[in-house]
């Protein structure tokens, strides 16, 4: 990490597509070289991944997923160091966001260097704001986000199980969290994963003779199998369901 401790920085307002990201972004911008020195250059910091976990609390995995964002969005650059020493990172455009003069400018003119990366991917926190309606509680950023861990880091299995809540009409967390822990129990990691387990969904049920699916597909209550598999999941989970649906989809 950066051997500068005293000074201020400038953290500048951009777009993310993950929270974490942010974190990690101002992270970086506040450990880097405000000058340069034997240690690194002007905006460049020295970290080791294994140091981050120590600091966020998130697993490798979660946190290489959020440089390679930050990479590919053009946020930093990155460059592995020999041996044991970690990653060389670089903040992209740090001259810019460290000058005071660059947010002095006509307000309807936007630096070249300052203008946002197009964010064409969902994050989940965001649409989970703009879908379900409202702003997310910090107890609810952290259910979210540990189902994201869970998933590897994979936020697009958690979005696919809001978007299953959403077409059946309903866009509340306590029917996505029982599908969530359904799939995770069945080893899914990817939205692959996903489909391949929709599609099977989708063949088991085809491949029984119609008059099996109708004695079979309800029981007395009106209620289908899948309904109340998904129901005595949540109760055991100990999660508030509401009313569970049949759960297949296209994703």
């Amino acid at each position: 990490m950066s051997q500068v401790t005293t000074g201020f920085v400038i953290q500048p307002r951009l777009s993310f597509q993950n929270k974490r990201d942010q974190v990690l972004y101002n992270f970086f911008v506040s450990e880097a070289n405000f000058a340069s020195n034997t240690y690194c250059e002007r905006g460049q910091l020295k970290i080791r991944v294994k140091d981050l976990t120590d600091v966020f609390g998130h697993t490798d995995n979660i946190l290489r997923a959020c440089i390679k964002r930050l990479v590919d969005d053009g946020f930093i650059t990155k460059k592995r160091l020999k041996g044991s020493e970690g990653l060389l990172i670089t903040v992209n455009n740090y001259d810019e966001y460290q000058t005071l003069a660059s947010y002095q400018k006509n307000k309807n003119e936007v630096p070249e260097n300052l203008k946002q990366p197009t964010m064409e991917k969902n994050n989940v926190f965001t649409f989970f704001e703009t879908t379900f309606g409202g702003a997310l509680s910090p107890k609810m950023a952290q259910d979210i986000g540990n189902w994201v861990d869970d998933f590897n880091g994979n936020e697009d299995v958690v979005i696919a199980a809001m978007k299953l809540a959403i077409r059946k009409k309903k866009a509340f967390w306590g029917y996505v969290q029982p599908i969530l822990v359904d799939w995770h129990n069945k080893g899914v990691h990817t939205l692959e994963d996903v489909r391949n387990l929709q599609n099977q969904s989708r063949r088991e049920k085809s491949d029984k003779p119609k008059e099996v699916i109708a004695n079979t597909s309800q029981g007395a209550s009106g209620i289908s199998e899948e309904t109340q598999r998904l129901e005595r999941i949540a109760q055991e989970k100990g999660l508030v369901t509401g009313e569970i649906r049949d759960t297949y989809v296209d994703f």
